[in-house]
Formats: C-alpha cells, structure tokens, sequence
C-alpha cells in the first residue's frame, strides 16, 4: 500500500489542491475528493489537472498528520482548492 501527499493542479489557472491518498496503484488517476476540487474539474476537464506526489509516508496516521501540515503551510484561499487548513482525520 501507497500512502502520500499530493498535490493537484489545474494547468489553466495555476489554482491547486492537497491532499493524501492511500492506494495499492499509484497511477491510479486519483486526483482528489475536496468539493471545490471536484467542481473545478466539472468546468474544466480533468486533462486540465495533473497531480503530483509532495511526500511519501509510512502510514495513514503519518498521512493525515503531514496533509494536515502542509495545507497549513501553503493555504492561500484565492489560489487554493481546498475549503480550509486542517484534518481532523488524523486525532
């Protein structure tokens, strides 16, 4: 099993998204769950996002906590996908 942070991009507005994923396929086409992220790629098409992975992780725990850290730290709400900063998943 896979477990790492992501980061989604839209390649026509520069806007992206975190996020972590755990999967047995790493090329699995996964590109994120977050509502903003999800209707950005109803507008625009999904060939106009591409993921790529931020960090590996030992496990789910150590998944949720860095997700949590890195949104934090690279939360800007006029660039960002994401809804707001923290995961509570990982408590």
């Amino acid at each position: 099993m896979y477990y790492f942070i992501y980061k989604t991009t839209n390649s026509l507005n520069g806007k992206y998204y975190y996020g972590a994923h755990s999967t047995e396929n790493i090329d699995d086409g996964y590109l994120g769950s977050g509502v903003a992220l999800k209707k950005a790629i109803q507008k625009y098409g999904k060939e106009n996002f591409y993921r790529e992975i931020v960090e590996f992780c030992n496990g789910e725990n150590e998944m949720y906590l860095k997700e949590e850290k890195i949104v934090a730290e690279h939360y800007k709400k006029e660039e960002c996908y994401n809804m707001g900063v923290g995961c509570k998943r990982s408590r």
